[in-house]
């Protein structure tokens, strides 16, 4: 719990969105003696013993002379103190254990590129079906130009939208952004309907990415998509699944259609 806090107390400091340090402490302790809160009426409901959470039990936490009635912690006790004095330390420990490292690429460079040098190429398109129903504003079908200039913008956009999805994962521990932003664009492209031009596969274009990769990266993202929205396209993701399966067996000389989502970390 102490460890969490210093991190998100550093992960503000570092995306340049700093929280005080009083305000990380009150919000976390809301939210740890909220689960407790849970966990104790979980564990009553099911007629079990009361369950002991970080060390203290719900109970104890809620008649604690560290917390208000309303669940906040006083500023002025000794365990907002100790807190306080603990995280500043763990801060310092955790900048000792990275060696100060905190230059942290994102994906949303690397995927714009990436949409922008497809475009310019003309290595992508729409397929027939999504192509019959572009009309331009005065009614009538898109011209070339056009046509270009809305693929490059929906697909920058869709993949924009995956990569914000992937940070709410541990795909930035296991891949490197520019594998996020390929996985993105793909997964983009799948879902607006366009694809690679004939001849040519989404292998073939995103240069540094295996098929296990771009499929391990865009199952754990559709995953968290499907889980978290309501009234998404659920059979649309199952093409897209149906995508990764066969250029799993395509692209890496058969092998299990169900990849493994667990990948190690980068270097």
């Amino acid at each position: 719990f102490e460890v969490a806090m210093a991190c998100l107390l550093l992960a503000g400091k570092t995306e340049e969105s700093p929280k005080k340090l009083d305000f990380v402490i009150r919000e976390c302790w809301k939210l740890r003696r909220k689960a407790q809160q849970q966990q104790l009426q979980n564990k009553l409901v099911s007629g079990g013993d009361s369950p002991n959470v970080g060390g203290m039990s719900p109970t104890n936490i809620m008649s604690s002379p560290s917390s208000s009635s309303g669940g906040d912690l006083h500023m002025k006790s000794d365990e907002f103190a100790r807190l306080k004095e603990r995280v500043l330390l763990l801060e310092r420990v955790i900048l000792h254990t990275i060696g100060f490292e905190l230059s942290i690429d994102h994906p949303f460079k690397f995927l714009i590129d990436c949409a922008q040098g497809l475009s310019k190429k003309r290595l992508l398109e729409y397929n027939p079906t999504k192509k019959a129903k572009l009309v331009g504003k005065d009614g009538q079908p898109m011209g070339k130009p056009q046509q270009n200039n809305q693929l490059v913008q929906e697909l920058a956009q869709n993949a924009i939208s995956f990569a914000n999805d992937s940070l709410h994962t541990s795909l930035c521990l296991q891949f490197s952004a520019q594998q996020i932003a390929m996985a993105c664009v793909y997964l983009s492209g799948t879902h607006a309907g366009i694809g690679p031009i004939a001849g040519k596969t989404w292998l073939d274009l995103l240069d540094g990415i295996s098929a296990e990769e771009l499929t391990s990266i865009s199952v754990q993202i559709l995953e968290l998509v499907q889980s978290n929205r309501r009234g998404v396209d659920s059979g649309q993701f199952k093409a897209i699944r149906k995508d990764l399966d066969e250029m799993m067996k395509g692209g890496s000389g058969g092998g299990s259609s169900q990849p493994d989502a667990k990948r190690q970390k980068v270097n």
